[in-house]
């Protein structure tokens, strides 16, 4: 009864990459870059410095970030108001409104010419509506932004991965599986996709893909807690526990206070009863 319940624990568990959390919103978006430097006291240059403004007011300061961006609207700052805006909800974890006004500042770029910013817009409101529980208006927002043509092929494969991650949190699992298949394609060498495609089998109980995933991920980024978590995961539903033991081992040496060496303490604590009553006559 033990064993199954373990298997049954280990077959459930995503270590929090499955987790709608709103990558790369935590950091600056894009400035307001020009293809040349705006001269001094141009329109262009005003332009740019009101943004960048707003994104640092933001930043120290969310809410008078959300303040800023509404007073700057109201003058007239279109997309690049409302892409200070969205910034600034997503700094006070306020992801319905953080995708609204992305959504807004999106459009407005698009309908601008400015496609770059567009699809840049419409992956930052994708994530923010994946934080808010609304993988399919992510979708939605990534397959905006994949439809620019200007995405450079590393971006291109960010967004499949975060479209990918939508996928799973909607429980289309087979589609999200097609779509790791292009994550690797595109962006081969980036670990995190490796990782998420490798728990994505193990949870369809492909363990021979989930295997060679984590296998690909853990060359990538061997001391990355998360990947040997997974390892050990991907080992014990495979009945190995002797290697699911080594990899959680390692997960808690590699980051001893994350959340990856927590979960990977309770699994070895498991392990360890499990392996107690195997052995009891």
């Amino acid at each position: 009864m033990l064993i199954s319940a373990l298997l049954f624990t280990m077959q459930s568990v995503t270590p929090g990459v499955y987790t709608p959390e709103p990558i790369g919103l935590q950091t600056p978006p894009l400035r307001a870059e020009q293809p040349q430097r705006p001269e001094p006291g141009s329109i262009e240059q005003a332009l740019a410095d009101r943004f960048n403004a707003c994104l640092d007011l933001a930043i120290d300061d969310p809410i008078g970030g959300i303040i800023s961006a509404n007073e700057w609207l109201g003058e007239g700052g279109a997309y690049h108001a409302y892409h200070c805006l969205g910034f600034a909800h997503s700094r006070q974890q306020q992801w319905l409104q953080a995708a609204n006004a992305f959504e807004k500042a999106a459009r407005g770029a698009q309908q601008a010419g400015d496609m770059v910013r567009s699809a840049n817009l419409w992956a930052q409101g994708g994530n923010a509506a994946l934080a808010n529980g609304n993988p399919l208006q992510a979708i939605s927002f990534f397959d905006s932004a994949l439809a620019a043509t200007t995405l450079p092929k590393d971006k291109r494969g960010e967004l499949h991965l975060d479209r990918a991650r939508a996928l799973v949190v909607h429980g289309w699992l087979e589609d999200a599986a097609t779509e790791f298949t292009k994550v690797h394609e595109l962006v081969p060498e980036d670990p995190l996709g490796w990782l998420l495609s490798a728990t994505l089998a193990r949870r369809q109980g492909n363990l021979e893909r989930a295997l060679a995933d984590i296998t690909v991920a853990a060359t990538l980024a061997p001391q990355d807690a998360d990947i040997a978590l997974e390892a050990g995961n991907i080992a014990v539903k495979s009945g190995d526990y002797a290697a699911a033991r080594k990899n959680w081992q390692q997960a808690v040496a590699i980051k001893k206070n994350s959340q990856a060496a927590n979960t990977a303490r309770e699994y070895l604590l498991r392990l360890d009863a499990l392996e107690a009553e195997a052995t009891t006559p």
